[in-house]
């Protein structure tokens, strides 16, 4: 059954809407058997949002951390029933009421997942991920994982012709981050030597391709030998193995000095390690813990040396807007590890949480 929006007084778009939509449900915690494919309601947007027809969205590890309800300080309490899926690439279907800026019905766009309150002052400034009402489409609101997502509108992008949407999906979480750890946050030079920890994961991939076109010398840490190839085949100078002694190789690498800049989301296992292979001087920003919170650290390795130990944490909009302008003159290249269609939901988190990819996990949600 399908419904007409227009006469519902929701804004304007498509003619027909249907009421009930496909969605990957999480309703209890727990493995990749508690995600559930369903028929539920179709969101309806409220004034200044907007209605998206998703295309595709990516996966993060966040989807995995949901599902499996992951707890600590710092983590958003997470109310089920629940839909992730941060990374959206969809077209326009509906807008509510309001006065925001509309792209054309059925223009394909990417969401900006991150949003504020608009009027505080960490808003004022730019910096959304420090307001009090904080939220990421796909964490705090439902996501892209579902045929149909309501989004502020004020958070879509155009994206180009020229661009497939399963690059562009590739952006939104990851090439944000990396963006703002490298660039805003780490002020890589042409001159620094760049370590990256887990370079061949989604985040890892990205702070690797926006560190090698920013012109430094960029080496870093993979789990395998396919991973490490793949790795210096997008400009890597040095890969070393995770499961060895990578600190001691990096430092050998480095002549003993160590490097400018270390990029570690893995945390708690690397941490200790990452801020030894630094220069004195060197930087260290952290953008996740994706294997643990709470390291060991000294607090004399990091002040007798000079170290700087600094958090990136999801960028604003100007390291969005940045990230994919570079993306869209293909300046960055993301790497697509596989896409799976929607109902191969729980294979594909397997695949993630087991760290078997290279790049992002990409999951068709319609045509």
């Amino acid at each position: 059954m399908e419904e007409n929006l227009a006469a519902s007084g929701v804004g304007y778009g498509l003619n027909t809407i249907p009421e009930k939509m496909k969605a990957v449900i999480i309703r209890e915690h727990g493995g990749p058997e508690v995600l559930s494919i369903e028929e539920v309601e179709t969101p309806k947007p409220g004034p200044n949002e907007v209605l998206l027809k998703v295309e595709n969205t990516a996966l993060n590890h966040l989807d995995v951390f949901a599902r499996e309800g992951l707890k600590g300080p710092g983590v958003p309490k997470m109310t089920l029933p629940h839909i992730t899926g941060v990374d959206i690439v969809g077209s326009v279907a509906a807008y509510g009421p309001g006065d925001a800026d509309q792209l054309a019905v059925g223009k394909r766009v990417l969401v900006n997942p991150s949003f504020g309150c608009g009027s505080c002052r960490a808003c004022r400034a730019g910096e959304l991920s420090m307001c009090p009402d904080y939220k990421i489409v796909g964490e705090h609101v439902w996501g892209g994982l579902a045929e149909y997502v309501v989004v502020p509108a004020r958070n879509i992008i155009s994206i180009p012709d020229h661009i497939p949407s399963e690059v562009a999906v590739a952006v939104p979480a990851v090439y944000t981050t990396a963006w703002r750890g490298v660039v805003t946050v780490g002020k890589v030079k042409p001159s620094d030597t760049v370590l990256v920890i887990g370079a061949s994961g989604g985040l890892g991939s990205a702070q690797l391709d926006i560190a090698v076109a920013a012109g430094a010398t960029v080496i870093g840490v993979a789990g395998s030998e396919e991973k490490r190839k793949k790795c210096l085949e997008m400009g890597a100078k040095a890969v070393f193995d995770s499961h060895g002694d990578w600190q001691e190789e990096v430092m050998k690498w480095t002549g003993g000095t160590g490097v400018d800049l270390v990029l570690d989301s893995v945390g708690k296992p690397t941490f200790r390690k990452s801020l030894n292979c630094l220069d004195f001087g060197g930087r260290l920003v952290l953008s996740g813990a994706t294997a643990g919170d709470f390291p060991e650290i000294s607090i004399r390795e990091i002040y007798q040396w000079h170290r700087q130990v600094l958090g990136a944490p999801m960028g604003n909009w100007e390291d969005f807007l940045q990230v994919t302008e570079c993306v869209w003159n293909e300046k960055l290249h993301p790497q697509i590890h596989a896409v799976y269609p929607l109902e191969d939901i729980a294979a594909a988190e397997v695949e993630l949480d087991k760290r078997k990819h290279f790049g992002k996990i990409v999951i068709k949600v319609s045509n």
